[in-house]
């Protein structure tokens, strides 16, 4: 699609936009501009590669969005575009290009990256988001590092690391995230450690650390873990948890099961 091919057209009461193409160059519609009620914009790139946007001053206007989408595209640069009332944000299969600015999303709940190859640092502008609960970063296989300032997502509840493989430590200001409920690094397979200071997160109440073969030691901290109720992880690491179930009587370790699909036989 280009400017060219898109109707002049009105949908002033409009809530949902979802726009489904395959292309590597996309003109997203002028008629954004007309949709002052839109709350929720789910842009899904269907081709091999990623697309890159074009028309990106439409999310000037959009001062009413709630939550976006963007699926296998280049993300843009929002360069002055300030989306006020986002509160969930999904970036999957997507090119970060260092493009995301947590200034720009400042009352931002909940996000998610999810297969970002090129996602090597995460963004150290995002732990300025003091409204942010909910963050995954999953399948992400090049994040090497989380930023020294990370524990500033004091408002965190919940927190998933799942397969990012480069990922070797946790950095220790997260420890500050004192609302913070559940931790899963399963699938980190580099992982080695957990911070020291573990014992200060106070409302931890879920661990799943399945496929951590790198992670033998756990802090004496982690004794004071009170609010803790579940752990999963793999039986080689079970017996590190000891001291903890022993501390707390209401904490469950539980081994995680091992399954194998054979489906595949039957293709």
């Amino acid at each position: 699609m280009t400017k060219m091919d898109w109707f002049d057209l009105d949908f002033p009461k409009a809530e949902v936009l979802i726009i489904n193409f395959t292309s590597t160059e996309y003109f997203l519609p002028p008629f954004i501009n007309k949709m002052p009620n839109l709350r929720a914009l789910i842009i899904i790139n269907h081709s091999t590669s990623h697309a890159r946007l074009q028309n990106v001053s439409v999310f000037r206007n959009l001062t009413n969005l709630k939550s976006l989408w963007l699926e296998k595209v280049s993300i843009p640069q929002l360069s002055g575009t300030v989306l006020q009332n986002l509160g969930k944000l999904f970036v999957v299969l997507c090119k970060i290009n260092n493009s995301l600015d947590g200034k720009q999303f400042p009352n931002l709940s909940e996000l998610t990256l999810d297969h970002c190859v090129d996602l090597t640092q995460f963004p150290s502008s995002i732990c300025g988001i003091k409204s942010l609960q909910n963050l995954s970063l999953t399948n992400c296989h090049s994040l090497s590092q989380l930023p020294v300032e990370f524990g500033k997502l004091r408002s965190l509840e919940i927190l998933r690391l799942y397969a990012c493989p480069y990922l070797e430590t946790l950095p220790p200001s997260m420890c500050d995230m004192k609302r913070l409920k559940y931790i899963d690094i399963s699938q980190c397979v580099n992982l080695s450690c957990f911070p020291e200071e573990i014992g200060r997160l106070v409302c931890l109440e879920k661990i799943d650390m399945r496929e951590c073969p790198m992670i033998r030691y756990l802090p004496k901290s982690a004794v004071a873990l009170q609010s803790l109720q579940l752990v999963i992880c793999d039986e080689e690491v079970y017996g590190m948890w000891r001291d903890v179930e022993m501390a707390n009587s209401n904490v469950l370790i539980k081994v995680a099961e091992q399954h194998y699909d054979l489906d595949w036989l039957q293709e």
